[in-house]
């Protein structure tokens, strides 16, 4: 039978020691340090290490610097997205100011050609702003932002520089209702400016167009003729343009011809507009008071 210490495993057994070892390393640096700053051929064997060894620690390297290289990418990407959400930002923001300027620009323009219809015989009563179309495709008529307490009355005429626009139907404290030239049942007096022949303007209900009521077969008038008020109805003002005709059609079997007209204010491209009344003979002229672009409480 063998001793019990023949039979203990390895990993019990003991061998150098730690501080042998540790000794032993020291003093292969310290001879290693000593041959080196004496002996040349340590210079050569340590360039030869250096090359030989270089493609290695270069490949070992290579990982690190892709995923260095992966990291500053990832960075520079996201931060070209946020230079990008804030170009389009601004793009965005300006193209807004851009569009707020043209509009702006449009109403002063409007603003300015209403100033400019005060005479001696055009009675401005106020200056409104178009609140709200009417409804539905077909509608003629539209709000105010003006009423009774701005002065505003049903009667009263609306109008634009380019003529005529309707006639104020309605009108409550603040807000007023506008029957277009061209809504189903208003009659306008009119009269042929290059022959001065009298005759009544009809809405019939439908966008721009309008026609004439009482006018001769044989009058004398011709497509391209413009139409004024007359100023016989006591409500617009005489001498402002109202429509240009269209068409002249002539029936022997009738007593009066019938001619189709368009308006000549169009409501859809403009947004202020001029309440005005004739002017009273002997009246000292009145300023237009500023657009009242907000109804008052």
């Amino acid at each position: 039978m063998q001793p019990v210490a023949h039979r203990d495993p390895a990993l019990f057994r003991r061998g150098m020691s730690p501080a042998s070892k540790c000794l032993i390393g020291l003093s292969l640096s310290a001879a290693l340090v000593a041959l080196d700053g004496r002996a040349i051929w340590s210079e050569r064997l340590r360039s030869a290490l250096e090359s030989g060894f270089a493609p290695v620690m270069l490949a070992l390297q290579m990982p690190l610097e892709a995923a260095r290289e992966a990291g500053r990418g990832l960075v520079t990407h996201g931060d070209l997205l946020r230079q990008i959400a804030a170009l389009q930002a601004d793009n965005d923001r300006l193209r807004t100011l851009s569009r707020d300027l043209e509009w702006l620009q449009r109403e002063n323009a409007e603003l300015r050609s209403l100033a400019g219809l005060a005479s001696d015989e055009l009675h401005i009563q106020l200056v409104v702003e178009l609140l709200q179309n009417g409804r539905g495709l077909s509608s003629q008529r539209f709000l105010i932002t003006a009423g009774t307490r701005q002065g505003v009355h049903a009667g009263m005429a609306l109008v634009n520089p380019a003529g005529v626009v309707g006639q104020v139907i309605a009108s409550s404290t603040n807000l007023s209702e506008v029957a277009m030239l061209t809504d189903l049942g208003q009659n306008t007096p009119v009269q042929v400016a290059r022959t001065g022949a009298r005759a009544v303007l009809v809405g019939e209900g439908v966008p721009q167009r309008t026609s004439l009521r009482f006018l001769a077969n044989n009058a004398d008038i011709e497509p391209g003729d413009v139409l004024v008020t007359s100023g016989l109805d006591g409500v617009y003002p005489a001498g402002m343009s109202v429509a240009t005709v269209l068409t002249v059609e002539r029936d022997a079997q009738s007593d009066f011809a019938r001619v189709v007209c368009r308006p000549t204010a169009r409501v859809d491209s403009g947004r202020y507009f001029s309440v005005v009344a004739p002017r009273v003979p002997g009246a000292e002229p009145e300023h237009a008071p500023a657009p009242n672009t907000v109804p008052s409480p």
